[in-house]
Formats: structure tokens, sequence, C-alpha cells
């Protein structure tokens, strides 16, 4: 009969059972790796697998403890048939003796969150959590709108569609476009992760809504190469994934030599905020670019050009580059044409006018010009546009 037989017989083997498709993961796996590197030499049991690979102890493993990311309750059933020393580093399921948690501290992950759009000066907060087929029990949320709530600010929570067959938010795209449009704006919105965030910026790009300037995006957990894929950087709250990996070794070392299970979880707090450009409003202390973007919408259904803008403002076109640039990360060129987009958009969306009206009342030369604009810039012809919006979009309620 094949047996299982360590590499190590003389070091303490502990089982890794985290997933580590994600940089959430491999972050508390580096926290691990570093205790044990500077204190224990322990060796470790794991095996590599992806979200939707079903983790699970074996029956016949043999170790002296266990750091796992327990998520269901196979997995649970399974760790705790070996009866060993077990330390928890996920969100999911609730802290017990035993399966002591150590983990990012979701509460206070709420209250930065909360704090930092507040603390831009803005009075609307919006919010997208875990996509339901995750089973996450939501403590940041409850922190974000209490501290909404305590500033006299307005909370607003998505509410997914539970029929939804998957995470993929291509299912839940029309009700997102809906829940978005209905905010007011300017609005933050704190998304659970990076791949929520990027869903809204994508969002916020196709119905030519400005990011940052109207809605500012904030995600609770970060991954870099999805933060990359995303139209431009996201911001995320700091959650020192390495340093939960680091301590919940260190605490089932303690386990281990005999120590007793806490009562309660070990928190660790967030370092702050990391701003990418999902965030940057400077834009509204430079009261040049604010003048220039107020002019913008005033006249976005006029033909207007950057030279009307610097006629306007007495600055040199060079001069109000160079502080759009800084400020918003685009030209006043693109923020004309996000402008104008939004005009074509809102007309086709809300009224009957044919296309040659839309373009007269857009101020586009003729149909045909109108046309090739709006094509380049949303990839749809202004038909296919109205006619995904009159048969899809009330299928839902104004404000969700």
């Amino acid at each position: 009969m094949i047996q299982r037989i360590p590499a190590f017989l003389d070091r303490c083997r502990i089982a890794l059972l985290i997933l580590n498709e994600s940089h959430w993961s491999r972050s508390v796996l580096d926290g691990i790796a570093r205790y044990a590197g500077e204190h224990c030499g322990w060796d470790f049991w794991l095996q590599p697998r992806g979200l939707k690979e079903p983790p699970k102890l074996p029956e016949d493993w043999c170790g002296d403890g266990v750091i796992a990311r327990i998520s269901n309750e196979p997995l649970r059933e399974s760790i705790a048939r070996h009866g060993l020393p077990t330390v928890n580093v996920s969100w999911h399921g609730t802290h017990c003796r035993e399966f002591p948690k150590v983990i990012s501290d979701p509460q206070a992950c709420g209250r930065l969150a909360a704090e930092f759009f507040i603390g831009r000066g803005f009075e609307q907060v919006g919010y997208i959590g875990p996509p339901d087929c995750y089973n996450y029990r939501d403590e940041v949320w409850p922190e974000v709108d209490r501290g909404a709530e305590e500033a006299g600010c307005q909370a607003y929570k998505f509410e997914p569609d539970p029929n939804s067959p998957q995470p993929d938010y291509d299912f839940q795209r029309l009700r997102l476009v809906r829940w978005i449009r209905s905010l007011p704006k300017p609005v933050g919105i704190v998304a659970w992760n990076t791949t929520l965030a990027r869903e809204i910026m994508l969002t916020c790009g196709a119905e030519g809504i400005n990011v940052p300037n109207e809605v500012a995006i904030l995600a609770v957990e970060s991954d870099p190469l999805v933060s990359n894929l995303s139209p431009m950087p996201i911001s995320q709250i700091e959650q020192r994934m390495e340093q939960v990996g680091y301590e919940a070794a260190e605490e089932l070392q303690r386990l281990i030599s005999g120590g007793q299970p806490r009562d309660e979880p070990i928190l660790i707090a967030p370092a702050g905020v990391i701003e990418k450009p999902s965030t940057n409003t400077e834009f509204a202390t430079d009261i040049l670019v604010q003048q220039a973007v107020s002019f913008i919408k005033r006249h976005c259904d006029e033909a207007i050009t950057v030279s009307d803008i610097t006629d306007h403002l007495d600055i040199s076109r060079r001069s109000l580059e160079e502080r759009f640039r800084k400020a918003l990360k685009r030209s006043p060129a693109e923020e004309i044409r996000f402008a104008r987009v939004r005009v074509l958009k809102d007309l086709l969306r809300r009224t009957t006018m044919t296309h040659a009206e839309i373009s007269v009342e857009a101020s586009f030369s003729c149909e045909n010009a109108m046309f090739r604009f709006f094509k380049r810039m949303t990839g749809l012809t202004p038909g296919e546009f109205r006619r995904n919006q009159s048969i899809d979009l009330p299928m839902f309620p104004e404000t969700i």
C-alpha cells in the first residue's frame, strides 16, 4: 500500500489550505513563509488550486497544524476530523475556539472607506458587496452605511439579481447600469474587490460618466493585475494581507506549543488607502480646471472646441492642457468628447427624436457626422444603442 511520506521527518508539518490564484491569497502565503523562515523552518503541505477547486484535508494526512481559508462546510469537516491546531484566515464563517481567526478587520475597512470619501467632501456614497454566490457575511457594508449616516451623508447599496447564474457581472449589467444612473453625482463608490470596481468603471465608461469626477471608485480588496487591466488604475484599501499570514503563522505556533485559543479573533487593521486615478478628484482644488469642466458641461450640446475654453478663461492652450493632464489624467478635448457622447445617449434614451433631429439638437454638422462620432466613441451605432435601451432597460425599476 502506498503511504504518504513527508520530505522532512524532523520538521513541524503544516497544511496550507488557501487558494493561491489571487493576489490576496498569495500575499497571505508570503506572510506565512516569512514567519516560517524567521522562526521555525516548517515543512509545508499544500495543493496548488484555484477558486473552484474544492479544498480538502485528506483523511490519511498527518501533521502538526493547519492554516486554512475555511469557506465551506466540507472543508471544515475534513479539518475537524484531524483534531489539529488550526487558524482560519477567511472572512467566511464566525470565530470559534475550534477554528480561531486571524483576519484583516472588515469593519475597519468599511469605516476607512466611508471616512475616505467623506473626508474628500462627498455627500453620496455607494456600495457594491460580494456576489451572493460566495456566501459571505458582509461586515463592510454596515460600517460604510453607519459612517455615511453619522456624517449626514446618504449611502446607496447595489442589490444584485439573486437569480444570476454566476458571479460574472455580464449577468448584472443592466441592473448595474440602472443603479449607477440613479445615483446622485458626484458619488464615491466602495467596491468589495478590484474585479467589481473594474465592472463599475467599465459601466461608467460605456455610459459616458466621468471617473473619478462624477463617480469615484475605491476597492476594499486589491489585485494589481485586475487594476492594470482596467481603464485606469484603481484605488484600494491596503489590507496588509502579508501581516495576516505572518500573525496567523505566529498564532498557530502558539497553539501547537500548548496555548489556548483566544476568545476573540485577531484583527489586522488596514494601513490606509492607496490612491490611484480612480479616486483622484484633485481637480476640485484647481479652480481653473473646475471652471473649464463647468464650461464644458454648460455647453456640451454645442460644437465647442478647446479654443472656446481658452478664450473663455483667458489662458494658453498649453497651460490648460498641462493642468488638465495633472488633474484629470486626460486632455480638454477628451473631456469635451466625453460630455458630448453623454448628450447623445440622453437624447437617444429619453426622446423619440429622429437621428437627424438629434444631430441638429446636439450641434453636429450633419447626421453622418453624429453617426461617425457616436460609433467611434461607443462601438455602437445610434440605432443599436437605442434598440438596446428600449428592449432591455425597462425590465428594472428606475431606482433599485
